[in-house]
């Protein structure tokens, strides 16, 4: 209404300056009327135009608002967005102006979208291309959504994992196949072979179907490298087996493997020749080879534990017509031998385990029962012994249920026995375990045996000392100074029995019983009674003669030698038991000088009671 009323004005004010220009002119009124009305032709011209041009101006505006509208419909289908709302009560500019920003915005996210997804598809286009698959799909003129654009990212991504994947077996694989062929001295046949080794790695397609191939080769190659190794270990074995039957030197073995290492057709090929040259020395010494084959058979008996009714079983084993047939025999039962080994390895190293446990446990008894592992021990040797025992017993139980839980899962297996030593393994063990105890119990009975031999030799002839006589008798009153002695020939005799006595007496004058200087000296009483009276002339006869004139060591022996001749004859020829006779023998350090030397046929008690009388009556300290 201001715009109005100022236009009205300013239009007053123009016709009131126009009237006053044309009164200074002179123009007439009708001229006036004229002018002014071609004024309002001109002014209503001017507004018409402009109301003409805002009409336009208008139809424009609605017009963009209606394309806008719709363009802006197909943004949100092709984006997959959801249905865009005006805002309510606004003008038409206003409105095209919404409308306008947001399909600027839309524009430009369809855009995005649009290069992303060119990117996508030329990055999955190349590795479909590298590892023949197809494209992903996604229909051409659209526009992708957010979610294909994710699932085209997912897809591209995962191609590229793959393709790195493919291409690192690849390398690993070709490196493989050219190292295998180098093993077997091999050249590339096929067209693909000739691809994988001499082509690029970059021209190589990792396709599904060559990777596949790949696979397949690498199995194939391996398979025939592992053939050429059991082919050449055979030959080996058997080359090594013919050497050892010919006894071929050391040096010339040498010689040949030298520069023979590998599975190369030039080594089959040397080893083959070998093995021809080896075979026709073997014809020439086929007893020799037959001997060996014999040998080696009682080896793998052994490993298999078999019992000598297996073993009987082969009945060519003794056969003494050495022919070439009769070899091949002794082969074809090695080879079933070695056969029936690897088949049944693991139960049988098992059984071999314990044996090896139980013959260690019983070591360890014989040397628990060793009196004189005491006196050896060293650095705790003892202790470490009992600590090993200790295991041994706590794993033999376990490796025994091992081996039985084998042998019973193959037994339910094959529905038959496994045996071992020709009788079930259950019943193995308990044997085992059974004629170890009965050992035991020989053992000990033959030690009470042997002990009780001894006590009777003993009693009859006087027993042996443990230990050394000095450490048993010698006293702490040993004479700072050389004593002096004087000798006392003296023959005591009380009714049946006599004692003949040369001894040296110390005429020291060192306060100790004589006793007390009695040194070096053996000593041992037979519980029995007297002899009768006929057997003590003779016995002192010759124990006084042997004094007299054997002082030796060696003559002492001789004549302890004879004195039991003469009482064990005598014993022979009466039932009455004889006493044994005793010796008393000292060095010329002690206080009795030379030797004593007694043939009673009493006790030592009557021996001593004599001596103490003698000494009584000569006045002897």
């Amino acid at each position: 209404m201001e715009s109005s009323k100022q236009l009205l004005m300013s239009l007053e004010k123009a016709m009131d300056r126009l009237n006053k220009i044309w009164d200074r002119i002179g123009i007439g009124r009708a001229a006036k009327e004229e002018r002014s009305s071609t004024v309002l032709r001109h002014l209503q011209g001017l507004l018409d135009d402009m109301v003409e041009e805002e009409e336009t101006l208008e139809k424009q505006i609605e017009q963009r608002v209606e394309d806008l509208t719709v363009e802006l419909k197909q943004l949100i289908q092709d984006l997959n967005l959801q249905e865009f709302k005006k805002t309510p009560g606004l003008a038409v500019l206003q409105v095209e102006k919404e409308l306008r920003t947001k399909v600027e915005t839309l524009r430009k996210e369809k855009k995005e979208r649009m290069k992303i997804l060119a990117k996508l598809k030329q990055e999955d286009q190349l590795l479909c291309d590298a590892m023949c698959m197809t494209p992903y799909y996604i229909p051409s003129g659209t526009t992708p959504s957010g979610e294909q654009l994710e699932q085209l990212k997912q897809h591209v991504e995962k191609l590229a994992v793959e393709k790195t994947q493919r291409y690192e077996t690849f390398i690993k694989q070709k490196k493989e196949i050219t190292d295998l062929m180098l093993q077997m001295d091999r050249s590339p046949e096929s067209g693909f072979e000739k691809e994988v080794v001499n082509e690029e790695e970059a021209s190589f397609t990792l396709s599904k179907d060559n990777m596949h191939a790949l696979d397949a080769l690498v199995a194939e190659l391996l398979s025939s490298k592992t053939k050429l190794e059991m082919t050449v270990a055979k030959l080996w074995d058997k080359l090594h087996t013919l050497w050892e039957r010919l006894e071929v030197a050391k040096h010339e073995q040498e010689l040949f493997e030298d520069g023979k290492e590998g599975i190369k057709p030039a080594v089959i090929e040397a080893l083959n020749s070998e093995i021809q040259r080896c075979e026709a020395q073997k014809l020439a010494h086929i007893q020799k080879f037959i001997d060996g084959m014999r040998q080696e058979l009682e080896l793998w008996w052994n490993k298999c534990y078999f019992s000598a009714k297996q073993r009987s079983e082969f009945k060519f084993f003794t056969e003494t017509n050495y022919t070439e047939e009769l070899l091949e025999l002794h082969e074809k039962e090695v080879m079933r031998l070695k056969e029936h080994y690897e088949t049944h390895k693991q139960i049988l190293e098992l059984v071999g385990k314990r044996e090896i446990l139980f013959n260690k446990m019983i070591e360890f008894e014989k040397r628990a029962n060793d009196p004189n592992r005491f006196f050896s021990d060293r650095g705790g040797k003892l202790l470490l012994e009992e600590k090993e025992r200790k295991a041994l017993m706590k794993q033999l139980p376990k490796v025994e249920q091992a081996v039985k839980d084998d042998i019973l899962l193959w037994e339910k297996e094959h529905g038959r026995s496994f045996l071992v030593n020709g009788m079930s393994f259950i019943r193995y063990i308990e044997k085992t375990w059974t004629d170890y105890e009965e050992a035991k119990v020989r053992e000990k009975e033959e030690r009470q045996k042997a002990r009780t031999k001894l006590m009777n030799e003993e009693m009859i002839f006087g027993s042996k000392p443990s230990t050394p006589v000095k450490r048993r008798f010698q006293t702490t009153n040993t004479p700072t100074k050389t004593p002096k002695y004087r000798k006392i020939d003296s023959t005591c005799s009380s009714g049946s029995s006599t004692v003949h006595v040369n001894i040296r007496i110390n005429d020291s004058k060192t306060p100790a019983s004589s006793t007390s200087r009695m040194q070096h000296t053996t000593v041992y009483h037979s519980p029995y009674r007297k002899a009768p009276v006929s057997a003590v002339p003779q016995a002192s006869k010759v124990m006084s003669a042997s004094s007299k004139t054997a002082p030796g060591s060696r003559n002492r022996r001789r004549s302890n030698r004879l004195a039991r001749k003469v009482l064990a004859e005598k014993k022979e020829g009466t039932n009455e038991t004889v006493f044994s006779h005793t010796t008393v023998s000292s060095n010329t350090n002690t206080g009795f000088g030379g030797n004593i030397s007694l043939a009673s046929t009493g006790s030592y008690h009557d021996f001593a009671s004599k001596y103490f009388k003698i000494s009584t009556e000569k006045g002897w300290d």
